[in-house]
């Protein structure tokens, strides 16, 4: 089922995604609904986060069209930097220059809570850190340059700014 994405400046909720613990029907259900949402919003990828679910899921799509499922997704290891124009569907029609790591190794558990890793670079690697992010209530504004931040929020406009001054301390 295609799900509502939360958008700027409704507020994320919390702090922290919760782990998965139970691998079950309605979490099959739940990363079935990202799916559905990322395809019919043609996105590259959501953290459940994003549809107002607080656990720890991540669907990306991967090169070739397919999806990855990470549960539990965790950084374990990165390489080099990367500067890029960054878009999320969190702020909608906008778009700005973060700096992530350029490569990536990542652990997850997949859908039968088996223990994975994947190492990823590229545009892989981008998607993969802004949704992960997410699990940790953040989005890709705290990966911006102060002037970058700062033009950023004046595109947001005066009201939007004090909001977003909160959303940064917290």
């Amino acid at each position: 089922m295609v799900r509502e994405i939360i958008q700027y400046p409704t507020a994320l909720g919390v702090a922290y995604a919760t782990d998965v613990r139970v691998f079950d029907e309605e979490l099959f259900a739940l990363i079935d609904d990202l799916k559905d949402t990322i395809n019919e919003n043609n996105l590259e990828g959501l953290a459940a986060f994003q549809i107002g679910n607080y656990y720890n899921v991540v669907v990306v799509k991967d090169e070739n069209g397919g999806f990855l499922e990470l549960i539990n997704p965790r950084l374990i290891a990165y390489n080099g930097k990367r500067t890029a124009k960054e878009k999320t569907a969190y702020y909608l029609n906008r778009e700005a220059q973060t700096e992530r790591y350029a490569e990536i190794s990542v652990v997850y558990q997949d859908r039968n809570a088996k223990e994975n890793s994947l190492k990823a670079d590229g545009d892989l690697s981008l998607v993969i850190q802004r949704k992960i992010d997410y699990t940790f209530g953040a989005t890709f504004i705290h990966k911006m340059s102060k002037e970058e931040r700062a033009r950023f929020e004046k595109s947001l406009g005066q009201k939007q700014k004090s909001w977003l001054k909160k959303f940064l301390r917290s």
